[in-house]
């Protein structure tokens, strides 16, 4: 941990980019932080070879940054969402897979921009938009002939492609508007996948070995040590770095909002994933007071877990944010401690912990101005011995 790396890690801790570069805009998936701050992190607690462990990964923010810096990665949610976009993130494509999916964004563009649209499937998916609703489900059927890593790279853009025409907006795109956005977007994509892959090799990590070297799973935090290939990786796994659900911030892990508070599941229908789930599950509890003990539980058995699978002389470097810090800072701690950790400081960043103002944070409520929830806190903790 030299002294150059405490300056890139305190320099990047106040960053106000969103995430951004790589594949990290193949999805806005909600409570992500920003990609610099997990290199600096990554940068600084472990070194090349070893294993980077994020066992709430949402959209694999960390994983695409172990990748890129020569980790091995590890990445677990309780959400398909997460797991279907952190996979697609990380998985090269070949040339022929890129030329079979710019085939289809052509033909999808041109097929769709014509008046004729009786053949398409209207799956009816809640609060959709019409015209939303016909493109989207057209393009899924004209990606059904496509090999599978192909076909969800496709779902993957055009994933993108709705969220950008119709999250958290009061006027959504037309059917040509999304034709027309396509293409591009598809070349765009393309090219971020092709830039992680390049700088995977710059750490000396073939294209052919990058998905040997991450394992991606769907599941509870809770009981992770039962997993066999997990456990083998334990002693290589010296920082795990995650930001895990916030307790008591209501955020859509589940949804989008469309034309004001209209949720839609359409995420999950476009990912061709099941959503079995309300928001709390994906949350850890509701933010009524049996929720919040409900969190703290899962907080406290998750990580106990955790340490069950990782090195005991590494570290866990946590970014989490609360909705009354005055009182869930500390019940957060204790259920650490509970978990077998000890809470220290990193050295250099000063006495106080570690925190930040979040820039462009969507919390659903954007008139409340400065809250709570829109800070955000690293916690570092080693494992307690004896």
């Amino acid at each position: 941990m030299t002294s150059d790396s405490m300056r890139r890690l305190r320099r990047r801790w106040q960053t106000t980019a969103v995430a951004a570069g790589s594949t990290h805009g193949f999805y806005r998936y909600p409570a992500r932080f920003p990609p610099e701050i997990a290199r600096a992190i990554i940068g600084h607690f472990s070194v090349a070879g070893e294993a980077v462990l994020d066992p709430f990964m949402g959209g694999g923010t960390s994983v695409i940054e172990a990748l890129r810096l020569g980790r091995r990665a590890i990445g677990n949610d309780l959400n398909a969402l997460a797991l279907f976009v952190a996979d697609v993130r990380t998985r090269p494509l070949s040339a022929a897979d890129k030329c079979e999916c710019r085939l289809w964004a052509k033909a999808t563009s041109n097929r769709l921009l014509r008046t004729d649209r009786a053949w398409v499937p209207r799956p009816r998916v809640a609060n959709l938009p019409e015209e939303a609703e016909i493109f989207l489900s057209g393009a899924l059927e004209l990606s059904r002939d496509l090999l599978r890593r192909r076909r969800n790279f496709a779902r993957a853009v055009l994933l993108r492609l709705g969220q950008m025409a119709l999250d958290c907006r009061e006027l959504t795109w037309s059917c040509g508007d999304l034709a027309r956005r396509l293409q591009p977007l598809v070349e765009e994509m393309i090219g971020a996948l092709d830039g992680f892959v390049q700088d995977c090799r710059r750490t000396g990590v073939a294209k052919n070995s990058i998905t040997g070297r991450r394992l991606l799973m769907r599941r509870s935090t809770v009981g992770l040590e039962n997993e066999r290939d997990l456990r083998r990786l334990s002693p290589n796994v010296r920082l795990v770095l995650t930001s895990p659900p916030y307790p008591g911030v209501h955020v859509l892990y589940h949804r989008w909002q469309v034309r004001g508070r209209r949720e839609t599941p359409a995420p999950y229908w476009l990912a061709g994933v099941v959503d079995g789930a309300g928001g709390s599950y994906y949350c850890g509890g509701s933010r009524t007071s049996t929720g919040l003990r409900n969190y703290f539980r899962m907080i406290r058995e998750a990580f106990a877990s955790v340490r069950q699978v990782m090195n005991p002389d590494g570290r866990v470097v946590q970014i989490v944010g609360f909705s009354d810090i005055e009182d869930q800072l500390p019940a957060y701690l204790q259920a650490m401690e509970e978990a077998g950790f000890l809470g220290e400081h990193p050295v250099g960043l000063g006495d106080e912990l570690p925190q930040r103002r979040v820039a462009n944070r969507k919390w659903y409520a954007t008139l409340k101005g400065d809250t709570d929830a829109s800070r955000e806190f690293m916690l570092v903790h080693r494992v307690r011995r004896g």
